[in-house]
């Protein structure tokens, strides 16, 4: 696994001529796997066209054509993408002042975050210690569910992402019972792959479980730390669980919604990761659009808390969740997905306090953007 994480690290960070190559020789896959073609009315030579177009004259790698639905928009409305900050050209430019590589390991070491997160001026899920694979953990779940005020407890891989690997834990009927991505097993059948956090689940707004009740929903909020040094907003989602999942991201099936960020009302339409669009949850058939998250203002203040606090890494995402007593930070992610917030709420370079934040940053990576608002 520590071998795997090295090789991954090497290539995410490999000049970005060696990555562009190996994603031009991906190009087939995006056309096979990331169109969704039961949606997508274009020819199958004009998506190929449109795809190499973004390739070779917008510069990045197409991953967004499916998920933002790019087939049923104008090739002048594409500029305005931005696209995935993992693309060699953006990966680059935001490597030079905006995300410098070495302070990543505070928001991707969770144990690490947990040290840093509890120094800021914030509200965080109660920190209930570190199970690891060598040690009893068995007995230290148990010993927590029993002790403590609490039924329900989280655990999460130290070094996890995209809810990969997270399990829930919880007393059922005398017993403790294990939730994981593919089923329920008793807290004698777990095995665990690897060192892991300990968190109290907290207790979400009841209007938000109206939504989806099965998952912690979180909202989503990308900052950006300015020359000036204000903090101004990317955009928003909300992001809601789905298929029963007890986690609330894409890749487990979620559902993100955007957000205005002027008022925090949710738009009409929430999208999953392929594009595919919903008016209302499909879990429990609530409509979206209007509805408005209880303490809007409190949310945006705590997500601009802690990119002050991380005043070090200028491009972060904030994951919160709404309780009854006020928003709690979740966690802060070291590289959030910018194809997932364009998917909700559309092309962030149409803000022109966001492009000409991005344009003092040098972050504009072809000369389409580059123009865009001249």
């Amino acid at each position: 696994m520590q071998k795997k994480s090295i090789y991954i690290v090497m290539f995410a960070e490999s000049p970005a001529f060696i990555r562009r190559l190996i994603r031009f020789a991906l190009l087939p896959y995006c056309y096979i796997n990331l169109v969704n073609w039961s949606e997508c009315r274009k020819s199958k030579l004009q998506v190929l066209k449109d795809l190499l177009f973004i390739f070779f004259r917008l510069k990045y790698y197409p991953d967004n054509y499916g998920a933002c639905r790019l087939y049923e928009k104008s090739r002048k409305e594409w500029v305005c993408y931005y696209g995935s900050t993992y693309n060699p050209y953006p990966r680059r430019q935001l490597r030079i002042l905006v995300q410098q590589y070495d302070y990543q390991i505070i928001f991707n070491d969770k144990e690490l975050w947990e040290k840093f997160c509890h120094a800021m001026p914030v509200v965080a899920p109660p920190f209930l210690g570190t199970v690891e694979p060598t040690g009893p953990y068995r007995e230290q779940i148990r010993a927590i569910l029993t002790s403590n005020e609490t039924n329900r407890i989280i655990i999460k891989p130290v070094k996890g992402h995209a809810g990969q690997g997270i399990i829930l834990a919880l007393r059922e009927d005398g017993e403790i019972v294990i939730l994981t991505g593919s089923g329920k097993i008793y807290l004698d059948d777990l095995t665990l792959a690897t060192k892991c956090i300990i968190q109290k689940v907290v207790e979400q707004d009841s209007s938000v479980s109206e939504i989806y009740p099965c998952a912690v929903n979180t909202v989503r909020i990308i900052t950006l730390l300015t020359a000036d040094q204000d903090v101004i907003l990317i955009g928003a989602k909300m992001r809601f669980g789905n298929n029963k999942s007890f986690i609330d991201n894409s890749s487990a099936g979620g559902i993100n919604v955007g957000i205005d960020k002027r008022n925090g009302i949710l738009n009409e339409f929430g999208y999953d990761k392929h594009g595919n669009r919903y008016r209302s949850h499909p879990a429990t058939g609530v409509d979206f659009a209007g509805y408005n998250l209880p303490r809007w203002g409190e949310i945006v203040d705590l997500a601009k808390i802690v990119q002050r606090e991380c005043s070090f890494y200028k491009l972060v995402g904030t994951d919160i969740a709404v309780t009854p007593d006020g928003p709690v930070l979740i966690e802060a992610n070291a590289n959030p997905d910018i194809i997932g917030l364009e998917l909700a709420i559309g092309p962030i370079l149409r803000d022109r306090v966001v492009y000409d934040e991005f344009k003092r940053y040098d972050l504009l990576i072809n000369i389409f953007q580059q123009r865009l608002h001249s």
